[in-house]
């Protein structure tokens, strides 16, 4: 008992660490071209709301807790449908990580996240953890 503990202890810090290079490697090579400032801004909000969400949503399933009990940011800009539909679905994990690799494909291609693909290759496999 005493060494299951401490192996999901291990594997949660594992998660938050990988999810954590991956979230700031994206911030680190968003462009930064004054004139694209807009967007990068509204690029980098989105993820760090999805982010919260996601890390919300597990701890919410590891502990058995609801998760309102754990402090997360209100998702702004994302359509009434689509919250709607990650309020009644049971794989929240999966729809966030969904809508945070959409996000990232979509602002690589628009030039907003200025990434080689090799690392965008990583960053994928960090949030695949």
């Amino acid at each position: 008992s005493y060494s299951r503990y401490w192996e999901g202890i291990t594997l949660v810090e594992r998660a938050c660490g990988v999810w954590l290079n991956g979230y700031s490697n994206l911030f680190a090579f968003c462009n930064a071209s004054p004139e694209r400032r807009g967007e990068v801004d509204e690029f980098q909000y989105c993820l760090f709301q999805l982010m919260s969400l996601l890390l919300c949503c597990s701890f919410s399933d590891l502990t058995g807790q609801d998760r309102n009990v754990f402090q997360h940011f209100e998702l702004e800009g994302i359509d009434l449908e689509c919250t709607e539909y990650l309020q009644n679905t049971s794989h929240k994990q999966y729809v966030i990580m969904q809508w945070l690799q959409r996000l990232v494909v979509e602002n690589s291609r628009s030039g907003v996240v200025d990434i080689a693909p090799p690392i965008l290759s990583r960053v994928f496999q960090e949030f695949s953890i």
